[in-house]
């Protein structure tokens, strides 16, 4: 059985237990081709982007609307986006503020790899439009710039405010170009989402390039240097914790 979101760590304790109590309609069965290492591999992560895929495909998301723009690239969702988005038939460009991440971003699927620093962002309502659509992990003036460049009836899926919460932007992309924006949000997604979307996880979604998304296997003692390389931003993809490791 696993247990991804529900507000777990963050407004109920026990993320980091070998054994926890939890109300039953957060559990879920580990599918038969998956395994324990494997699930909390993909984690709430690896959910996360596969929930945002799911939500801009059923929205009318197809692979001939162009190119899917990954923000926050080298996170644990942006490097599970892109992979899962390159497995589904999606070119994918990947944009990041890590100079020496573009090998990294490439191996997991990125068609082309965009640095944030160098983007011009304007303040016009609409600018050129050059994205299928986008997952956006960062928010703030990335997530407007986002909204002004998406091409007609292009979805952004938006999950996170790395670079803030405030959203500038105008209805003009939404009633010229029909563009959507779709809310995200992995820790209150109703059971029957989860349980399709862990079965497409380890089916059609499976992220090929788990391999190289697991950047590192830790024990439960080694948890506050990972957590000081979260903060500073020099983590890449996902580390598992080996609980019983001592």
């Amino acid at each position: 059985m696993l247990v991804t979101g529900c507000g777990l760590s963050e407004q109920h304790n026990g993320g980091y237990a070998e054994v926890v109590r939890v109300p039953a309609d957060w559990v879920v069965p580990i599918p038969d081709s998956l395994d324990p290492f494997k699930v909390m591999a993909i984690g709430t992560a690896g959910f996360t982007a596969a929930l945002a895929i799911a939500r801009m495909q059923d929205n009318h998301q197809d692979p001939r609307l162009g190119p899917v723009l990954v923000t926050g690239a080298t996170g644990g969702v942006g490097s599970f986006a892109i992979s899962l988005l390159n497995g589904l038939g999606y070119e994918v460009v990947a944009l990041t503020g890590k100079s020496d991440a573009t090998p990294y971003l490439l191996s997991l699927g990125a068609g082309r790899v965009l640095d944030r620093h160098s983007l011009g962002l304007k303040s016009q309502p609409m600018e050129r439009a050059q994205w299928g659509g986008a997952i956006d992990n960062v928010g703030g003036d990335i997530l407007s710039w986002i909204t002004r460049t998406v091409n007609p009836w292009g979805n952004i899926a938006s999950i996170g405010q790395a670079a803030g919460v405030d959203l500038k932007t105008t209805v003009m992309p939404f009633i010229l170009r029909g563009v959507s924006l779709l809310g995200v949000s992995s820790a209150n997604c109703p059971r029957e989402w989860r349980m399709r979307l862990w079965q497409q996880l380890a089916s059609d979604m499976y992220p090929r390039h788990l391999d190289s998304i697991v950047t590192d296997t830790v024990s439960m003692e080694q948890l506050p240097g990972i957590f000081e390389k979260v903060l500073s931003g020099k983590i890449k993809g996902r580390v598992v914790v080996d609980i019983k490791s001592r």
